[in-house]
């Protein structure tokens, strides 16, 4: 949002003023003069660049003298300028050298976390290092917020994970917490200030001082930074509701003015059948733009765009053409300059292999084309000849790719096929380890050739034949499902989507399982029985110890998987 405030308000239409009582050269000359001699020059630059708009349109009435007049505005306003990019850069100097020093800082403040222990010559190196914070100017705009909360968090892990020494820290707590009390009552007592300018930059001020005040005891933390927040909350608030309501006028304002200029369009859009419609309509004019201008500045934003709209409405009346054969010839000039350019475009995406990106930019191109026109004779032809060209090269090259594509999908199909086909034929070996080693190669095999597309039942197929050869061999169940998370997780790992998808299933299998024990266990806090060995007793226990087993299992398959 932009500081302005009431005063800088004023101070703006006192501007505006001055300027409308400006009736000579000499007058703007000696304005320039005065603020050229101000102490902060970026903060008049608006106002300069106002009288300089000011004296070019008053310098155009002038005859013999513009040129001396226009020598010695230049003179004062080249100083201005030279005086003013002067000082910028000297504050893009400090920031940068300030940024510098506060990153160093930050560094050096997190090489003190990395001690095994805090002494009182570590704990003296932090306050300094804290101080040279406090001392070291502001940074650019772009950079304030993050290297503060870098800064902040060290800070934090400085005195919170740290063995510090708590008589120190706690002493340090303390002072920072009557600190933080005292902007947090400065901080409320602002929102009675009547200047708004004035509340806002003191506030900007005490957000800078509750940056530069160390952490207070944690338990505090947040109550105290929510009181100060709270407090923040309110000043913007009011100045917020201010300009609020000062953007409901400037909108009542725009309004008018589009108004206004809407019906300057509307006579211009007239043909005039005589002289006199022509100065009866010109007499129209000069009253609409009395009153357009009568009506007041806006904000800067919208302020430059109703100039422009105004500007263009005048320009539709005073520079109105009505030579068809003439503009027909620019239409036609500006109509072949584009189809140029897109014939330059298409021989130049005709020679892209990015196909998919391409495409599109090749279709835009042709729809642009349709959207620039015709113009009549033999250069028309020529163009559409030489645009088509690019286009059909492009497309029957992704053709023949595409077609390439195709066949080397075809080949991985088949060669996928006859591994399903050869896990089907597999002989079981008497040793169950080379059973498992086939099948790993297998596996490896087939991730080798890798995805094909969106071919789930392949995937499927080939899963269901290495699972039913597994399923044959003489293995414990818990062996045999570690295997089959095994080569699960072997054929999923190298594709995220597979991968995102096993998660979410296997989540969704534990959350089941946990619904369905507390389901049992709350069964079971129900039953009673006076029999030691009731057999439904004992049936529920060995459903819960068997749920609890399996819910253990998918969590451990869980747990590696997000290791991958």
């Amino acid at each position: 949002m932009s500081k302005e405030s009431i005063e800088i308000d004023s101070d703006v239409l006192d501007s505006e003023i001055n300027l409308k009582k400006t009736d000579s050269i000499d007058d703007i000359l000696v304005q320039i003069e005065k603020y050229t001699q101000s102490t902060n020059l970026l903060s008049v630059s608006k106002d300069v660049e106002s009288l300089k708009a000011l004296f070019y349109t008053k310098l155009k009435s002038l005859n013999d003298e513009s040129s001396e007049i226009e020598k010695e505005f230049k003179k004062i306003y080249n100083k201005y300028r030279k005086e003013r990019n002067s000082i910028r850069k000297k504050t893009e100097e400090d920031e940068k050298r300030n940024l510098k020093i506060k990153e160093d800082i930050i560094s050096e403040i997190k090489d003190l976390t990395l001690n095994i222990e805090i002494k009182k010559e570590t704990y003296n190196k932090f306050k300094e290092l804290q101080k040279k914070w406090r001392e070291t100017g502001h940074v650019n705009i772009r950079y304030k917020n993050e290297i503060w909360q870098n800064y902040n968090h060290f800070v934090e892990v400085f005195y919170d994970y740290l063995r510090l020494n708590n008589d120190l820290r706690d002493l340090d707590f303390k002072k920072n917490y009557k600190l933080k009390i005292e902007l947090c009552e400065h901080a409320e007592s602002l929102i009675n200030e009547k200047s708004l300018n004035k509340m806002h930059e003191e506030l900007q001020k005490l957000h800078d001082k509750w940056k530069n005040v160390g952490p207070v005891i944690k338990q505090e933390r947040e109550v105290i930074w929510e009181r100060f927040q709270d407090a923040s909350r309110k000043i913007n608030k009011k100045r917020n509701d201010y300009y609020t309501n000062l953007k409901k006028k400037d909108q009542e304002k725009i309004n008018s003015k589009k108004d206004i200029c809407e019906q300057i369009n509307k006579i211009a859009s007239k043909e005039f059948e005589s002289y006199q419609a022509c100065d009866k309509a010109k007499n129209e004019i000069d009253n609409l733009s009395n009153k357009w201008k009568s009506i007041g500045r806006v904000n800067k934003k919208d302020n430059k765009e109703c100039w422009k709209i105004f500007r263009e409405s005048l320009n539709k009346f005073y520079k109105k053409k009505n030579n068809f054969y003439k503009k027909r010839k620019e239409d036609n000039k500006k109509i072949i300059d584009l189809k140029e350019k897109l014939c330059h475009q298409a021989e130049k995406l005709a020679q892209d292999s990015n196909w998919d990106v391409t495409t599109k930019k090749m279709i835009t191109l042709q729809k642009e084309w349709k959207k620039t026109g015709h113009v009549f004779g033999k250069t028309n032809n020529d163009l559409w000849a030489r645009f088509k060209k690019s286009c059909d090269s492009f497309f029957n090259a992704k053709k023949k790719h595409q077609n390439k594509i195709k066949d080397e999908i075809s080949k991985k199909l088949k060669t996928k096929e006859k591994i399903i086909s050869k896990i089907s034929k597999h002989k079981i070996s008497k040793e169950i380890q080379e059973n498992i080693l086939f099948i790993e190669n297998q596996i490896k095999e087939w991730i080798q050739l890798g995805n094909i597309g969106n071919n789930s039942r392949l995937e499927n197929d080939f899963k269901k034949a290495y699972i039913t050869l597994l399923e044959k061999l003489s293995i414990d169940s818990n062996e045999m499902s570690k295997l089959k998370n095994k080569f699960l997780l072997s054929l999923i790992s190298n594709n995220p989507d597979d991968l995102k998808k096993h998660k979410i299933n296997l989540r969704q299998i534990i959350s089941e399982k946990k619904k369905e024990l507390d389901l049992y266990e709350t069964n079971k806090s129900f039953f009673v029985s006076v029999k030691k060995n009731d057999p439904l007793k004992k049936e529920i226990n060995l459903k819960i110890e068997k749920l609890s087993q399996e819910l253990q299992e998918v969590k451990e398959e869980l747990k590696n998987l997000n290791k991958v």
